[in-house]
């Protein structure tokens, strides 16, 4: 593995016409959330390496790193970040990563693979797309998981189990956050699942892609499950 200095630009979210804007979450009756109940989602780090694309012995490729913080003591919703590689100004590639779900005071670490030749890339771009700082749906208390099992391979993460409500309610759907951690602490990204008129008893399985990263990145060997109302 070795660094090479590039140029790494970073943004947040613009508001205006044809951008991505924050959206604001309400209540079931339409109120907006309180502001102490609103999360952030801030780039903090970023670093490129040329390293071996995962799971291989063979020729160095660039990865972008990225460290997104929630600093706050509020979850944040999902969020989308796209990082585009360029070499004089032409673009090479663009990478696109998701997470549903940002708990508070996390720190998200992801990887974005350079689809071209290390000695080509000058410059990177990355910059939060999407966001939304206030969870949408409201969190589940009192649902019992039974035996879990986390499958990793490449690109693919998905977190299977066996959920039971617990009570007597009658949701019109229930979606599934898994939240992936590494052995170094940082949140990997998020599986998620909906389950529409859940019984009394369900199986689920969260899954994701985005988790393609080089060898040298912590193993991802955690994770809990998370259960809403509606997305995150």
């Amino acid at each position: 593995m070795r660094r090479r200095a590039i140029l790494v630009a970073t943004g947040g979210l613009i508001a205006g016409a044809g951008c991505a804007t924050n959206e604001e979450a309400t209540d079931e009756n339409g109120q907006r959330l309180d502001e102490d109940q609103e999360g952030s989602a801030e780039i903090v780090g970023t670093d490129v390496i040329e390293a071996p694309a995962q799971g291989t012995s063979g020729d160095d490729v660039p990865w972008l790193r990225v460290d997104v913080e929630n600093p706050t003591d509020a979850p944040h919703g999902g969020i989308r970040l796209d990082s585009t590689f360029y070499d004089d100004g032409n673009e090479l590639s663009t990478e696109t990563f998701r997470s549903s779900y940002l708990p508070a005071e996390t720190t998200l670490r992801f990887y974005h693979r350079g689809e071209s030749d290390p000695e080509e890339l000058e410059e990177v771009e990355v910059e939060i797309v999407e966001a939304h700082p206030q969870v949408r749906g409201t969190e589940l208390e009192g649902i019992s998981v039974g035996t879990t099992d986390l499958s990793v391979g490449g690109d693919l993460i998905n977190v299977q189990g066996e959920a039971e409500l617990g009570t007597d309610d009658e949701f019109e759907r229930v979606t599934v956050v898994a939240l992936i951690y590494d052995e170094a602490g940082y949140l990997r990204g998020t599986g998620t699942a909906t389950e529409y008129g859940p019984t009394e008893t369900f199986e689920f399985g969260a899954d994701s892609s985005g988790f393609r990263a080089p060898h040298v990145a912590d193993p991802i060997d955690d994770y809990d499950v998370l259960f809403f109302d509606d997305l995150p």
